[in-house]
């Protein structure tokens, strides 16, 4: 049945953010209209492709919520003139809580379109309770489902407090965590576990085939595909590189994304004498991105814990890593468990341990090919069984989410 969509996000388009395009284009491709309302404008310079294959600019109602206080007040004052009582009630902190305080509640209304909706698809904590807040006071209509990612199970606790979400808890919205690890944490923060259903993100298996595994190159290609931030660990691939430098392994690291980062990094090549073996390729195409994996050997991601508390969910270029057939090695970190089996698809170490990096590295290699293409093999499977978006799809606009087996 034809369903209209809201997907309520807190930024677009957003290039770090593939797993929830995946969601928009492929409730597009089961014939479901949709709507996009974003927080924030995204970067409409650098856009992955299928934001102007499906046209999704055109389907986008942005708030433009301002990031400085001032700003926002300003907001907030012109939409209570306009709607005083509206306003009055959605400043409840007493009800609503801390997130009241920052006038996303009054402002983001204002933006909300007048009819009604089969599904709203909130992505992040904090934009589903605004979504639930808005739904309370009868602005918003549509049967709600918040997904949890990562920062806004950690990140914004600890900025906000553990009853940030208590409102979002006590209404009638679906929770939707990304892992069983994030399931756990919501549990101890109080979210009703009947509410609660583990839903992963996902990659369209068809669009990543297996592809044949090669023989080592002389000069081993190790690639490493992300936001060039904190929680992706990069210190440590690189510092790896240096680890097998010093045993005689020539290497070369392909470093594709770009982040706040990059500078730094660099400097720490450049003073690890490493300019010849890391290379930045910055921002790449999707077509470019699978030519990277054609030619590497090895895909690292060793995913840490960022100074600010910010997580993994689970990484989706893990995902199309092991779809095609690539190795794979990451870190014991937040839900990667559930995708990586240790030593049977895939290899996992301790985070901040660039020596345990290494050695896992050559672990690998002395693998058998008959090893290695067993794990390799298994680690696609894994990710079809699990993680193929048409499936999870499926199961999201059909709305069985709210009624398979809770964690």
């Amino acid at each position: 049945m034809r369903q209209h969509i809201l997907f309520f996000v807190t930024e677009f388009p957003t290039l770090s953010e593939t797993f929830i395009l995946n969601q928009i284009t492929g409730a597009l491709d089961l014939g479901h209209d949709i709507t996009i309302l974003a927080l924030k404008r995204g970067n409409t310079e650098q856009m992955h492709t299928d934001v102007m294959k499906y046209h999704l600019l055109g389907k986008v109602i942005y708030v433009d919520l301002a990031d400085y206080k001032g700003k926002r007040l300003v907001q907030a004052i012109l939409c209570g003139i306009k709607h005083p009582i509206r306003t009055a009630k959605l400043l409840n902190k007493k009800k609503y809580g801390a997130i009241t305080t920052s006038l996303q509640p009054v402002i983001v209304a204002q933006k909300i379109p007048k009819q009604s909706f089969d599904l709203v698809v909130a992505h992040y904590g904090n934009v589903g309770l605004v979504a639930s807040i808005l739904q309370d006071q009868g602005v918003l209509i549509g049967s709600l489902v918040t997904f949890f990612h990562g920062y806004d199970v950690t990140r914004t606790i600890e900025q906000k407090g553990a009853a940030f979400y208590t409102f979002l808890f006590q209404s009638d919205t679906t929770l939707l965590p990304i892992s069983d690890f994030w399931a756990r944490r919501l549990l101890e923060l109080g979210a009703n576990k009947e509410k609660m259903h583990v839903h992963h993100m996902g990659i369209d298996t068809e669009s990543f085939r297996m592809q044949a595994l090669q023989p080592t190159q002389a000069t081993l290609q190790l690639l490493l595909v992300a936001r060039l931030t904190d929680k992706k660990g990069i210190p440590d691939a690189i510092r790896a590189v240096q680890f097998l430098q010093t045993r005689g392994l020539d290497t070369m690291l392909h470093l594709v994304g770009d982040g706040e980062k990059r500078a730094e990094l660099e400097t720490l090549v450049a003073s690890l004498n490493l300019q010849g073996h890391v290379r930045f390729h910055g921002f790449l195409n999707q077509e470019q991105v699978k030519a990277q994996f054609q030619t590497s050997d090895i895909f690292l991601l060793p995913s840490v814990v960022a100074e600010d508390g910010d997580m993994e969910g689970i990484p989706v270029s893990l995902m199309e890593a092991m779809a095609q057939g690539k190795p794979v090695i990451a870190t014991i970190h937040s839900g990667i468990p559930e995708l990586i089996q240790h030593g049977k698809t895939g290899f996992l170490v301790p985070e901040h341990d660039a020596g345990a990096l290494g050695k896992a590295v050559l672990n690998y290699l002395q693998l058998s090919e008959r090893e290695k293409m067993q794990m390799v093999t298994r680690a696609r499977e894994k990710v079809c069984e699990a993680f193929d978006i048409k499936t999870l799809n499926g199961a999201l606009f059909q709305k069985k989410v709210t009624k398979e087996a809770k964690p």
